[in-house]
């Protein structure tokens, strides 16, 4: 009989959503999410959990989702094929791994609940849609409310919670964003051209200032340190300028949270990979990270080498 030490857990995942044209528009996001759909199934992965940034609880409760045909909200921006397709997707939806996920939940004390209702969102049919275009291929799944008191240690605590399913081939994944502050975004090219990656105007250095230290934080830090690290940055001197409301940045949080233990410390078998970001709309920053991802892994390794030459570019630079 295998031992549960014997085998290797899951990397967990953060993915940024960014606008409904995400659901079109190829950039490094979704060739990220790409990524991890053929790292699931290379790892022959039997779930997904997911947390969700657009589906808010209040007080000190979570919920997640249990209907086996859940409904899906409303996109646009899209054209009429991609409309098509993201309605007439059915998703693979798992009371029975919704159960699961309470149980363990509930069993750590936290005010959790099933809910049969809850709507499906874009920030999850999104990354759905670049890793399993085809729902008949799609492994079981369910979503994890975000609490709406944005306490990130309560965040980190639900991913430290469920961390044992990694064992068990089932992702955890937090979809949301970087920077995504809705006051400041350029609205005009996608409402009259359906454009949200021209730029009209320059990279805010505050903005790019904040995404640089997520990047050190999850590169440069492993287990509790990595996890902590994030948790923090919600004290940032710019973090309301990037994220007034924290629901978007708080499933990082969760997706870190799965990867915050001493065992995921060790440098010598797991590596944070940087998994590439984009800028839409002028003021919202797109970025991607995988945590614990096995050291020998080669599926991530373009974006590996990305960050490696983006570091040597940034030394050079601070050296001139």
């Amino acid at each position: 009989m295998l031992n549960m030490t014997d085998v290797k857990p899951l990397a967990t995942f953060f993915f940024s959503h960014g606008s409904p044209r995400t659901l079109v528009d190829e950039t490094d996001t979704t060739r990220f999410a790409q990524k991890i759909g053929e790292y699931a199934r290379a790892q022959g992965v039997t779930g997904i959990v997911w947390m969700a940034a657009h589906w808010e609880t209040h007080e000190n409760k979570i919920e997640i989702s249990s209907s086996p045909r859940p409904g899906k909200d409303i996109v646009s921006f899209v054209p009429p094929e991609m409309l098509k397709w993201y309605e007439e997707y059915q998703i693979n939806s798992s009371p029975a791994l919704a159960e699961r996920c309470h149980e363990k939940l509930k069993d750590a004390g936290f005010n959790v609940s099933l809910n049969e209702e809850a709507i499906w969102h874009q920030d999850v049919m999104i990354p759905i849609r670049w890793m399993y275009p085809d729902f008949r291929e799609s492994p079981p799944m369910t979503i994890i409310s975000v609490n709406g008191r944005f306490d990130p240690w309560f965040h980190l605590q639900v991913g430290l919670a469920l961390r044992a399913l990694r064992h068990d081939k089932i992702l955890l994944i937090g979809t949301g964003g970087g920077v995504h502050n809705l006051y400041t975004v350029s609205w005009h090219r996608m409402l009259l051209y359906q454009d949200t990656l021209t730029r009209t105007r320059p990279v805010d250095p505050d903005l790019a200032g904040f995404g640089a230290s997520m990047r050190e934080c999850v590169v440069k830090n492993a287990g509790p340190h990595m996890g902590r690290a994030l948790a923090r940055l919600l004290a940032h001197p710019h973090f309301l300028q990037c994220n007034p409301s924290p629901e978007h940045f708080l499933p990082m949080v969760y997706a870190a949270g799965g990867c915050s233990t001493w065992e995921d410390a060790d440098g010598e078998e797991y590596v944070n990979v940087f998994g590439g970001e984009n800028w839409e709309m002028d003021t919202q920053l797109n970025v991607n990270f995988a945590f614990g991802l096995q050291k020998e892994d080669t599926i991530f390794s373009a974006f590996r080498e990305q960050e490696r030459n983006a570091t040597v570019s940034r030394l050079v630079e601070s050296v001139h």
